[in-house]
């Protein structure tokens, strides 16, 4: 009896967890998918680039020239009457193909009237590999303006090193 109770947390915990890993699907009613040659194609052409992913994760990196507008908060905007010209080319895209951010997003475009709606099905992480123009949190230069060290914990570290190195 308690085997079976084993075996039967190991299936639902592997169904789940296969579950979790869908891919963001290829065909959305209204918009195009593209892929990431496509997506550079029309980031050279000026579209505007919508990331869906979280704040912080935009914070830590994005493609260049992008717009943070995070589906739980600010995407609702693009809802809004008069905010954006329906027929402006957008591409919205989150992590990669296994992230549903991005298709969402699309979808909701879509729905809401927009023209040309461009899902970059790929994502941030492939635009990466292929080294097309990001921007880093390392770049912003006002994080770098504003770093102060803290020599207070400087000072520590260098103590317990010092003292770490002394047993060695």
């Amino acid at each position: 009896m308690k085997w079976n109770s084993y075996l039967a947390g190991l299936i639902l915990a592997l169904s789940c967890s296969l579950s979790f890993a869908q891919e963001a699907p290829v065909n959305i009613k209204n918009v195009v998918t593209i892929n990431t040659h496509q997506a550079k194609r029309l980031h050279d052409l000026g579209a505007l680039f919508i990331d869906v992913r979280p704040l912080e994760q935009w914070n830590w990196g994005r493609v260049e020239n992008s717009h943070s507008l995070d589906l739980r908060a600010g995407f609702r905007q693009l809802f809004m009457p008069g905010t954006l010209d329906k027929n402006t080319p957008i591409v919205i895209y989150g992590n990669s193909t296994y992230h549903m951010r991005g298709a969402i997003a699309s979808y909701l475009a879509g729905l809401w009237g927009y023209q040309r709606v461009f899902f970059f099905r790929d994502g941030y992480y492939s635009w990466l590999a292929l080294d097309y123009p990001v921007t880093l949190k390392s770049d912003v230069e006002e994080e770098v303006i504003s770093y102060q060290p803290n020599t207070e914990k400087r000072e520590a570290e260098l103590t317990e090193i010092q003292l770490f190195s002394a047993f060695k």
